[in-house]
């Protein structure tokens, strides 16, 4: 063999070689990915795998997953680890694709990630048919921000019309019990906006202008339930099933609309029942909130979900004054029934 041929053969020995070992670490975080039993493993290779990518020059691997493949893959292993099982995930036979599905829904819905391609990464939880993003995702930052208009959007004003609470559960289950456990089992900062459970939160909400009538609204639609509106100290609540209590009131605020920052409140005695939950269970308040959202709702992480720039500085400068301004904090007294009185 020549000198010449002796290196060009070589060579291109060593760019296969390259090629081949670059494929086989691959294969082998993957292979570990699906089958580790080490949840804090699993959320490692995740990390690695959503930030990889395999440009081999000489070998090419025709169909490979993509890096949102990876986010679902890893979904799917750490649900497992968090005992959430309600759900099916779908792999088409001609390409590499995973794609969620609730088995029980009985309305169209299939849900992947899709990477945000912004200097801040991650991935965001998206239905397909609608494209509505119900949570960000970022492995590097241990983040997770859930998307209450999408939410409302999907779950409350689409599929709410179409079938049972029953049937949607299983998947505010799924995002409520994910969010829960990587903020236990990995110190995630997870922002649950709208499904958050804790009695004594209250929902920040996102005013557009001043609510001007919202109350009398919520007292017509409720006067032909079996549930009666009472007064609280500035706002109104009602006493639901099971002693559920939902208030609606404001906190004197110079920084707000007409100095009232308003809030939604949801009491169970047992930090079990969220703002989302009251809004599936209770048609009339669902039909409420959905023409209230026009003057406020719930707020999600403006930055991370595309909403006005401006709103995100306006948020800052009100907590820059806050040295100065100090808002009054009220506290609502506990709803008499009617056995109780």
């Amino acid at each position: 063999m020549t000198e010449h041929l002796q290196k060009r053969v070589d060579s291109y020995v060593n760019i296969l070689a390259d090629d081949i070992g670059r494929i086989q670490q691959l294969l082998a975080q993957v292979n570990e990915l699906a089958n580790a039993d080490d949840p804090k493993k699993v959320h490692l290779l995740a990390q690695q795998l959503t930030t990889a990518t395999l440009d081999t020059e000489w070998v090419v691997v025709p169909r490979q997953h993509s890096q949102a493949d990876w986010y679902m893959l890893a979904l799917d292993r750490l649900l497992s680890f968090a005992k959430v099982s309600a759900y099916d995930i779908l792999t088409p036979a001609d390409r590499e694709e995973l794609t969620l599905v609730f088995p029980e829904l009985d309305v169209p819905a299939t849900f992947q990630f899709e990477v945000n391609q912004d200097q801040n990464g991650g991935a965001y939880f998206k239905e397909l048919g609608t494209d509505k993003r119900l949570f960000y995702w970022s492995l590097t930052r241990k983040q997770i921000f859930f998307n209450a208009e999408a939410i409302t959007d999907l779950l409350v004003e689409n599929f709410r019309k179409k079938t049972t609470v029953a049937r949607i559960r299983p998947l505010v289950t799924l995002l409520t019990d994910f969010g829960r456990y990587m903020a236990a089992t990995f110190g995630y900062q997870v922002d649950y906006n709208i499904l958050e459970t804790t009695d004594d939160f209250l929902y920040p909400l996102r005013q557009k202008e001043m609510p001007a009538g919202i109350l009398d609204r919520l007292f017509v639609l409720s006067a032909d339930s079996d549930y009666f509106l009472q007064a609280i100290p500035n706002g109104a609540g009602l006493v639901l099933e099971n002693n559920v209590e939902v208030r609606v009131f404001y906190v004197n605020d110079a920084t707000a609309t007409d100095a009232q920052r308003w809030h939604f409140q949801v009491i169970d005695g047992k930090d079990s029942v969220s703002w989302l939950d009251v809004l599936l269970d209770y048609d009339f308040i669902g039909a409420w909130y959905l023409v209230e959202r026009q003057y406020i709702e719930v707020e999600s992480a403006p930055l991370v979900f595309d909403q006005d720039l401006q709103e995100a500085t306006a948020h800052e400068e009100a907590a820059a004054k806050k040295d100065t301004v100090q808002p009054e904090v009220l506290s609502p007294q506990p709803l008499t029934t009617s056995e109780e009185s």
